[in-house]
C-alpha cells in the first residue's frame, strides 16, 4: 500500500543512540555515544533515557539534579552538566531537531473516500488522501502527497502545491493558490470575502471582492485563523510565514517571508507587512500602512501608523491596580489641557527673557 508521510509525528519515539542525534544536529558529543534515547521530558521532572534540554538561565537551578539521560545546553553550561549532554549554539533549535528524529511523522494511505465529492476538470495527483465528506470544486488542481482530512471544502479554480497537510475542516474558498509544504490546521478559512461596503445613504453597498489569496511554499496557519481574499488584487502570503490561532488577516494585505504572527493579531486591510517581522500577540494593525522588514512589535500593541525602520516597538500599557488606573485614566484626559497651559506659561518665560 502506498503511504504518505503526515505532519503529524507518532506519539511513541524511537530509541537512538546519542551519538547519532549529535551528529545528526551537527551539536558536539559530551559523553558515551553509545548512550540509548528513547524519549523527552522538562528538565525539572525527565527521566532515565530522556533528553531535556536548557535554553533559559531560570532553569538553570534544575540542572544539577536533574535525573535525563543528557541535556541539550550551550557552551557555558557544559562545564556545570551532571550528565552527557549535547552543546551548541542554540538548545531550543537542536531539541526541535532532536524531537523530529525520536517522533518521526505519521502516515496516511492514498486514499481518495467514496463520501467526497469531486467537481469536473478537477485534476487530483493519484498519491494524495483525500478523506471524508471532502468537498472539491470544478477546474481544481492538487499536487501529489497531499492530505486533505475529513470535511476539508475546496472552492473552484483552487491550486494546491504538493506536501500540503489540510486538518479537519479547512475551507479554502475559490480562486485561491497554495503553495507546497503548507500545514494549514482545522477551522481555517482561507479566500473568504474581505469588509469592503461603500455607503450608498441609509444602507451599505457592498463592494464584490475580486481578487484572490496566494499563500508561498512552507508556510503554516494556525486553527480558525481567517484570510480574506483581495477586493482587486489578492492578498498574499510569502514562503515561510508562520500564523498562529485565531489571527483575522483583513483584504489585500502582504506578509513578508519569514515573518511569525502570533495568535488574536488583527491586520487590517490593504497594510504591508515586511520580511522577517514578529508580531505578538493580540496586535491590533491599522490598515493601510506598511511595516518594513525585521519589524517586532511587542504583544498587545496597537500600530496605528507606517514603520519605516527595523527594531522593536511597543505601545500597550501593562496592568495595574485599579485604583491607579482610574487616576491614571482622569490625567490622560487633562493631558490636552495641561499640554495647552505649559504652551503658555513657556510663551510667557521666553517674553519675560525677550
Amino acid at each position: 500500500m502506498k503511504l504518505i508521510e503526515h505532519r503529524n509525528h507518532c506519539t511513541d519515539s524511537q530509541t537512538i543512540s546519542l551519538g547519532v542525534l549529535a551528529s545528526q544536529t551537527h551539536a558536539t558529543l559530551k559523553g558515551d555515544s553509545q548512550l540509548p534515547i528513547s524519549g523527552i521530558g522538562v528538565i525539572s521532572q525527565a527521566k532515565a533515557g530522556d533528553i531535556t534540554f536548557l535554553a533559559s538561565p531560570k532553569y538553570r537551578k534544575y540542572l544539577e539534579n536533574t535525573q535525563a539521560s543528557a541535556v541539550i545546553v550551550s557552551a557555558r553550561e557544559a562545564e556545570a552538566c551532571p550528565v552527557a549532554a549535547l552543546v551548541c549554539a542554540d538548545p531550543k533549535l537542536v531539541f526541535a531537531q532532536v524531537v523530529q528524529l525520536l517522533y518521526p511523522h505519521q502516515t496516511v494511505p492514498v486514499l481518495q473516500h467514496p463520501s467526497s465529492v469531486i467537481g469536473q476538470d478537477t485534476v487530483i495527483h493519484p498519491v494524495t488522501h483525500i478523506g471524508p465528506h471532502c468537498v472539491i470544486g470544478d477546474r481544481v488542481k492538487i499536487g501529489a502527497n497531499v492530505i486533505l482530512q475529513a470535511g476539508c471544502v475546496i472552492g473552484d479554480d483552487c491550486e494546491i502545491g504538493e506536501g500540503c497537510v489540510f486538518y479537519p475542516h479547512v475551507t479554502v474558498y475559490h480562486g485561491c493558490k497554495i503553495g507546497q509544504d503548507c500545514t494549514i490546521h482545522s477551522g481555517c478559512v482561507i479566500g473568504s470575502d474581505g469588509f469592503g461596503f461603500a455607503k450608498n445613504k441609509d444602507r451599505w453597498l457592498k463592494v464584490p471582492q475580486i481578487g484572490g489569496v496566494t499563500i508561498g511554499n512552507r508556510v503554516e496557519i494556525g486553527a480558525n485563523t481567517t484570510i480574506d481574499r483581495g477586493a482587486i488584487e489578492d492578498t498574499v502570503i510569502a514562503d515561510d510565514v508562520i500564523l498562529d490561532n485565531l489571527i483575522q488577516i483583513g483584504h489585500n494585505v502582504k506578509i513578508g517571508s519569514g515573518t511569525a504572527v502570533a495568535a488574536c493579531v488583527g491586520i487590517a486591510g490593504s497594510t504591508e507587512i515586511g520580511k522577517h517581522c514578529l508580531i505578538g500577540g493580540a496586535s491590533r494593525i491599522n490598515g493601510h500602512i506598511q511595516l518594513a522588514d525585521y519589524v517586532n512589535i511587542v504583544g498587545c500593541s496597537n500600530v496605528g501608523q507606517s514603520i519605516d525602520t527595523p527594531g522593536a516597538y511597543a505601545s500597550a500599557l501593562t496592568v495595574t491596580d485599579i485604583k491607579a488606573w482610574k487616576k491614571n485614566i482622569v490625567r490622560f484626559r487633562q493631558l490636552d489641557n495641561l499640554a495647552t497651559r505649559l504652551f503658555e506659561l513657556e510663551k510667557k518665560l521666553k517674553a519675560q527673557e525677550a
